[in-house]
């Protein structure tokens, strides 16, 4: 088997060099013999008719030379024999030792019946040997232009599979995890369009690299610093060096960062079974503005004790999605507004549905977040506050969660700058097909500071 692409491309165009030449050869003789043979023959019989008629009129003497000088201006063959006696056969501007049935195609010939002195002649004309036919010529030519097409087509080859060594090399590259390697892509055809496709490639999967690597070390830090806690405390216990407020102290931060690698393990393990094709959604109809409403009546301890102003605006909205999985997102979000609301500060919820979309709003008055931060807030543990706040419990996988889930129901999560130069909007759209969706206008009253519309 021959796996050389170079080779296997020099070989089918010979392959198809030759079949070409092959049925232009046959083709050149057909048309050849079809065209020419007519012709060649009335051309003989004018020959032939020119030298009886010469005869008639000169009546040499010597009959032998006269034969053999009208051939040669003729530039024809002829033979000249008594009728039925092929021993008296005599030739005119033939070459020594040629025979007339090897070097001839006797069927382009004339003969006619000559009378000379009372005695019938059969005179043949034949064609010159050396304008029999251009067979040769015609092999010739075709022989030139296969080597010429071979030599043209092995520098072709080579042209043509260097790109694709160059990408073979840079292939092996990226699997050896060399992701930096580029691609020239100045063609302008498909291998171009292959290049730049390696390239794009190459730079996605550094990035994703590096998201890895970003990954595993932030893992790594927020595992080892409830880890130092809890080993730092533990010891301090085992020594007896704490008094006995210091000690329950000591056990209270055990216990919260126990709780903190504890929602850490459950938030991983979730997005890996939200980025795991073998998630299967259970989609019911539920009505969302009452999901919502439950969810920030669980929140009321935490929202209230910081004095938070919560309002809710939603109507009746039944949808078809996965119950559990939406539940999530409003507590993700709930809790994320409660986090980064100041004392005193107000959240805002508005659940609607327009047309065939779900449109669902958490404001919060707290900091807007930078420009430069927004392409990045729904990266997994990046926070905001770059020093990582110790004061702000979260690992910044929340929003990660969220923006997942709404993808799976094929949604979609922005957010928006608050009004008069305060507060942010997350607003996240899910689409609702109109013979699922249902809305009922009931207009929920409002309930500030301590409970929110329901």
């Amino acid at each position: 088997m021959i796996k050389s692409l170079y080779t296997r491309i020099v070989l089918y165009y010979c392959a198809a060099v030759l079949i070409s030449v092959g049925i232009g050869f046959a083709s050149a003789v057909v048309l050849f013999w079809n065209s020419g043979y007519e012709e060649e023959a009335n051309s003989l019989k004018r020959s032939a008719a020119v030298i009886v008629q010469l005869y008639e009129q000169t009546r040499p003497q010597n009959i032998a030379s006269f034969l053999e000088s009208a051939a040669q201006l003729a530039s024809v063959r002829v033979s000249l024999q008594l009728t039925g006696r092929e021993d008296s056969e005599q030739r005119f501007n033939w070459r020594e030792n040629e025979s007339l049935g090897l070097l001839c195609d006797c069927e382009v010939a004339y003969s006619t019946i000559w009378s000379i002195n009372g005695n019938d002649y059969e005179l043949k004309v034949l064609p010159d040997q050396e304008e029999i036919s251009g067979f040769s010529e015609i092999a010739f030519i075709l022989a030139i232009v296969l080597l010429v097409g071979g030599g043209l087509m092995l520098a072709a080859g080579r042209h043509l599979v260097k790109p694709v060594k160059a990408v073979t090399t840079a292939a092996g590259e990226i699997a050896g995890g060399n992701f930096g390697i580029r691609l020239p892509t100045d063609r302008q055809d498909e291998m171009g369009a292959l290049s730049a496709s390696i390239n794009h490639m190459a730079s996605e999967l550094g990035q994703l690299d590096q998201e890895r690597q970003a990954f595993v070390a932030n893992v790594s830090h927020e595992f080892q610093s409830p880890l130092t806690s809890i080993k730092g405390f533990t010891q301090m216990l085992l020594e007896g060096a704490l008094d006995a407020s210091e000690q329950q102290r000591a056990l209270q931060i055990i216990g919260q960062e126990s709780d903190r690698l504890s929602k850490l393990s459950d938030n991983l393990l979730r997005l890996a079974a939200l980025d795991s094709d073998k998630l299967a959604l259970s989609p019911v109809p539920f009505d969302v503005a009452e999901q919502i409403r439950r969810t920030v009546l669980a929140f009321e301890p935490v929202w209230s004790q910081k004095g938070l102003n919560v309002e809710m605006s939603a109507s009746k909205a039944i949808i078809q999605a996965d119950k559990e999985l939406l539940s999530q997102v409003w507590s993700n979000l709930m809790s994320n507004a409660i986090k980064f609301t100041p004392p005193g500060g107000a959240i805002r919820i508005a659940v609607r549905i327009q047309e065939d979309q779900l449109e669902t709003r958490f404001y919060d008055s707290g900091a807007r977040i930078a420009e430069k931060d927004k392409p990045r807030i729904f990266e997994r543990f990046y926070k905001v506050d770059e020093a990582r706040d110790r004061t702000r419990e979260g690992s910044g996988l929340g929003l990660s969660i969220v923006q997942k889930i709404v993808g799976i129901h094929k949604g979609r999560i922005r957010i928006v700058d608050g009004p008069l130069q305060e507060g942010k909007t997350f607003i996240i759209t899910l689409p609702v097909p109109r013979a699922e969706g249902e809305v009922v206008r009931e207009h929920a009253g409002n309930r500030q500071q301590n409970r929110p519309a329901g």
